[in-house]
């Protein structure tokens, strides 16, 4: 009995014991130093989960783990970089969504999106954006509006805060399943876009939740949808686009971390260990659920079925809305 006892409580402490650093020989041949390039500015979601995961990559894999911002070109700059390193786990891009759309929607990309990385893990996925309306729209609720769009397909023209982004992409969807023809008014930027909604000049948008969010409490646009499967904690009287529209497809944002193409198994293995911890622990999962997304960890493998798929979902609705954005 004492000796079970013994062992209950050895197992106890090694359960309550703080994470250790990864000791294999695939993490121990990995360079001093490993950088995450970002493919963004200094303060953005990119630039933050790098730097949350940088934190946990340090404890577990014992190496001095640093975040490079090399903004420019929607991400291109970051990817080329890091395509072009040596496969040995020391330079990583913590890629988002424009690493597989600017393949989509672009004449040329300087890398492959798929050949010329190695996936290493998903850090999270943005579910949930949010069908907004101004104050040129009279009618209550999601039904209504759908309704409405429906019986006259010009009727409702609809702000784009960024050609070619994971949004606008949205709005093609929803446009296409139901048979809109009114215009697309673009923009520089999600705040402007918002900005014309609020004054009546465009009569909707699908906006970032949490850019759209002081303006939904302060009662100057009204949601109508939600994109995500299910209603979300943050607007949890707002019905999902899915509710009106069955079978409509989500053009969901991503996060996640590659390496160069070549990389060793055993060294990708290793640091999808120590970032999946980082994934599993707090901090990721509340800057993602923030921005009405998840925290989500995948093997190299599966992370690499993800961005096939991804890549060949923007080709398919880049043809279908005719998009394409000069560089």
């Amino acid at each position: 009995m004492a000796t079970a006892i013994a062992r209950r409580a050895a197992l106890g402490a090694l359960i309550a014991a703080p994470a250790l650093p990864l000791r294999h020989a695939a993490a121990q041949a990995l360079p001093p130093t490993i950088s995450l390039v970002v493919g963004a500015a200094p303060g953005g979601t990119t630039d933050t989960l790098a730097r949350e995961a940088a934190e946990t990559m340090r404890e577990r894999l014992g190496r001095n783990v640093v975040v490079e911002n090399r903004a420019g070109a929607g991400g291109n700059v970051a990817a080329q970089h890091v395509a072009r390193s040596a496969p040995d786990g020391g330079t990583l891009l913590v890629a988002f969504t424009s690493h597989t759309l600017n393949a989509a929607i672009m004449r040329q990309v300087p890398y492959r999106p798929l050949e010329d990385f190695t996936p290493v893990a998903l850090l999270g996925r943005l579910t949930a954006s949010v069908l907004v309306v101004g104050p040129s729209v009279r009618e209550a609720d999601l039904a209504a509006f759908v309704a409405a769009a429906r019986a006259r397909t010009d009727r409702f023209s609809f702000a784009i805060g960024g050609v070619g982004s994971s949004l606008h992409m949205q709005t093609v969807l929803f446009r296409s399943a139901l048979g809109l023809a009114g215009p697309e008014v673009p923009f520089r930027g999600t705040a402007p876009a918002l900005l014309d909604v609020v004054a009546g000049h465009v009569d909707a948008m699908f906006a970032p939740l949490d850019v759209a969010q002081p303006l939904l409490r302060e009662g100057r646009i009204r949601p109508l949808a939600v994109t995500s499967e299910a209603p979300i904690a943050a607007l949890p009287t707002t019905p999902t686009l899915r509710s009106a529209v069955p079978g409509i497809r989500g053009a969901a944002a991503w996060f996640g971390v590659l390496g160069p193409a070549g990389m060793p198994a055993p060294v990708t293995a290793a640091l999808n260990e120590a970032i999946g911890a980082a994934v599993r622990g707090p901090r990721i999962a509340e800057r993602l659920a923030s921005g009405g997304g998840e925290a989500e960890a995948l093997s190299p493998a599966e992370f690499r079925d993800f961005l096939a798929r991804d890549l060949a979902l923007w080709v398919e609705v880049a043809r279908l809305g005719n998009v394409e954005v000069q560089q």
